[in-house]
């Protein structure tokens, strides 16, 4: 924590956590802890947690900070706690790829993409692990795209990114600023 905490006076943005055991319930006091500090020092938490069971789902939407969920898969297999990751407005991760890759989704239209969509929650396109599973952001997209999802709801994943992004506000707002310019320019 003292690593992290200088690193913010000198740039760093945020963490991840990534909770050890992944895939059964951690003891998420001592995170807790830390994740508050670090939260106070401004940087931005985020946690994996959900690709592969409902374990740490619950613990981690209690850290304090968290502002984003990577993956979460596993939340739509029980709507309490789709409705608990709604209600706590985080943004979810979505990796399309590495879940399938990986295991977590039998296919790509099996991904909870569109439940987590319809209870209210934000999402964004991820990569999370582009070299082992063989993919980019383009290709994330374009898998979207072919699930159905329009142009709008691609560019409404983009918007989502960016406000949960550990960039400092004036440039996530100018970066926001930008998308909403460009649709302007084009006409849409």
């Amino acid at each position: 924590m003292p690593a992290c905490l200088a690193a913010a006076r000198e740039g760093l943005s945020g963490i991840h956590i990534l909770p050890d055991p992944y895939d059964a319930e951690m003891d998420w006091t001592p995170v807790s802890k830390w994740a508050g500090r670090a939260a106070d020092a401004g940087l931005g938490i985020a946690a994996h947690a959900g690709e592969f069971s409902t374990a740490n789902i619950a613990a981690a939407l209690r850290t304090p900070g968290l502002t984003r969920l990577g993956h979460a898969v596993y939340a739509a297999r029980d709507p309490w706690l789709v409705e608990q990751v709604a209600n706590s407005g985080v943004t979810v991760e979505c990796s399309l790829s590495c879940n399938v890759v990986l295991g977590a989704v039998e296919s790509y239209e099996d991904h909870p993409i569109q439940q987590f969509i319809a209870g209210g929650i934000p999402v964004t396109l991820s990569t999370d692990d582009p070299v082992r599973v063989v993919t980019t952001i383009g290709r994330e997209y374009a898998i979207a795209a072919a699930l159905g999802f329009s142009e709008e709801e691609l560019l409404g994943f983009t918007r989502n990114g960016l406000r949960a992004s550990f960039a400092p506000a004036a440039r996530r707002d100018a970066l926001l600023a930008t998308i909403d310019s460009e649709r302007a320019r084009q006409g849409e």
